[in-house]
């Protein structure tokens, strides 16, 4: 035994190098960091974030119930709900799972709702509704200040999750290549629920004059939505479980989402072209051209969830699943996994 003085002098050794630097535990989803392995800055990043989203989450409620159901306002609000789930899970997930790739989303999404608070605010402000007003200008300086703290705090733990890989190392070992593997599934895992957040987004901005949908709309956007779930969820499981069969079936779904997405998104350009034409309000054209840039946007994504996807499914069968999800695996991965523990 080494005395503390002698600790401080005796050289490292291995078990001193490969020393976990948080603790994390096995859970259903993989490897997570416990609430008592967080960091005081990353505390600090977490409590702040659900508290700034959870408050512009009720303003942004309060504002839905107050708006009339036609209005420009009203579909921006509902997507803006979307839009701070999505942060929230980004936040917890990232965090607790040190994945760089949802933090970093999770930064251009509230630069994103920023803008739009910016932007709703400044529009043709009602100064003969005292209470629109105030509900608008509170949710904007408490969307400012949390961002102008979160935000630097979220590109220092992005960076600082992307250089040291430290979850990753204590899940698959020192293996650069295993390394380099499991990142690239955590990238398709993010993009997967960017590539979701997209859809629901897209299916809010495509409706006629706020809830006012007709029937084939009704049945569309339904099926739609459901169908956008059970994709991304079939390549989640695909990644998880090594399923070439699953992997598939889910490209061969691939190009159902930007058919839609290109078919709305034509649609929704003729409608803009028409309302050009006709004496309309000038928020009229909001709803249209953020369905246009929201619908490029899903379909760069849902490329790139192609590509990334056709990456992953090569990396099958090299003992992967067996260290991030504890799975059973092949007679091929147990061989790759005993020379990797061999090694």
């Amino acid at each position: 035994m080494y005395s503390e003085s002698e600790n401080e002098e005796r050289p490292r050794t291995i078990s001193d190098l490969t020393k976990p630097r948080h603790a994390t535990q096995q859970t259903a989803i993989g490897p997570t960091r416990s609430c008592g392995s967080l960091e005081k800055h990353e505390l600090l990043f977490l409590v702040l974030t659900i508290l700034g989203l959870a408050a512009t989450l009720g303003l942004t409620i309060y504002r839905l119930t107050s708006v009339e159901k036609t209005t420009a306002d009203f579909t921006f609000a509902l997507v803006l709900i979307i839009n701070t789930v999505a942060c929230l899970i980004f936040v917890v997930h990232g965090l607790m799972r040190e994945r760089p790739y949802e933090v970093a989303i999770f930064i251009i999404a509230d630069v994103i709702v920023l803008i739009y608070c910016i932007v709703n605010y400044a529009e043709k402000p009602r100064w003969d509704n005292p209470t629109e007003h105030a509900v608008k200008l509170v949710r904007l300086i408490l969307v400012v200040v949390v961002s102008v703290i979160v935000v630097p705090l979220a590109v220092y733990i992005l960076v600082s999750f992307y250089q040291s890989r430290n979850l990753i190392f204590r899940t698959v070992g020192a293996n650069a290549e295993l390394q380099d593997m499991c990142d690239l599934t955590f990238f398709n895992e993010a993009l997967l629920k960017l590539d979701f957040q997209l859809e629901l987004s897209m299916v809010v901005l495509v409706m006629n004059n706020g809830t006012k949908l007709i029937t084939e709309d009704i049945i569309v956007l339904s099926v739609g939505t459901v169908f956008v779930l059970v994709w991304a969820t079939l390549g989640y499981l695909s990644m998880r479980f090594e399923s070439k069969v699953l992997v598939i079936i889910f490209l061969l779904l691939w190009w159902c989402e930007p058919a839609y997405i290109i078919y709305k998104m034509v649609d929704v350009a003729q409608q803009l072209h028409n309302k050009h034409e006709d004496p309309t309000p000038e928020d009229a054209n909001l709803v249209p051209a953020a369905a246009i840039a929201c619908g490029i946007a899903a379909c760069l994504v849902h490329s790139l969830v192609l590509m990334v996807t056709w990456k992953v499914w090569g990396n099958f069968g090299n003992g992967l699943k067996e260290k991030v999800y504890g799975q059973p695996g092949t007679d091929d991965s147990r061989h790759v996994v005993e020379e990797e523990t061999r090694s």
